[in-house]
């Protein structure tokens, strides 16, 4: 069964209202050792050669500051792919996590056109991006590899507002119209 055959799966609109689950990441401690990458990617049977479903990245402010990120699907209240999807192979749980149906799945790429933040990727079988390890076999609202990985405390998954509550709210959302359930530190 594909992730997003599982119980609890809504539209993008029925669910904005429901739990939230995402990340924050802590650009203080994220040293860029990869650990959540390849975490990530053996968890997923991701051969080499193929794009990772997560992966550090190197920002830099207008200001000259540098920071990395550990980088994946946004899981959005509004997501974007979902919308576009014309074979309705993308949807998200009650959960809040956005997955994907790789049966339905016909390879046209709007969901990686509409995404904002080029998250989809193609490989063979089709559209592939995170799950938060549901296809792995990690239990919903139970950590993902990529957090469980992450030794320098950089990488969190849990409850929105748990997360914000945990650093004393002082986390800033990234922001874009599709609500990404993404926390900086």
């Amino acid at each position: 069964m594909a992730a997003g055959e599982d119980a609890g799966v809504e539209s993008a609109s029925e669910a904005v209202e429901k739990t939230q689950y995402g990340f924050l990441v802590d650009t203080r401690n994220c040293v860029n050792c990869q650990k959540c990458v390849a975490a990530c990617r053996k968890a997923n049977n991701t051969p080499d050669g193929t794009p990772a479903r997560r992966e550090v990245r190197l920002f830099e402010s207008h200001f000259g500051a540098k920071a990395y990120l550990s980088y994946g699907c946004m899981h959005c209240e509004k997501p974007a792919c979902a919308e576009v999807c014309p074979a309705g192979a993308i949807s998200k749980r009650a959960d809040g996590i956005v997955v994907v149906d790789p049966e339905r799945c016909i390879g046209c790429k709007y969901c990686y056109q509409a995404c904002p933040f080029s998250v989809p990727h193609y490989t063979k079988d089709g559209m592939d991006k995170c799950d938060c390890c549901l296809g792995a076999g990690v239990a919903p609202g139970d950590e993902p590899n990529c957090a469980a990985a992450c030794m320098f405390g950089a990488l969190h998954y849990g409850r929105l507002d748990d997360l914000q509550s945990s650093c004393g709210n002082t986390a800033r959302k990234v922001e874009s119209s599709t609500g990404p359930s993404y926390l900086l530190l």
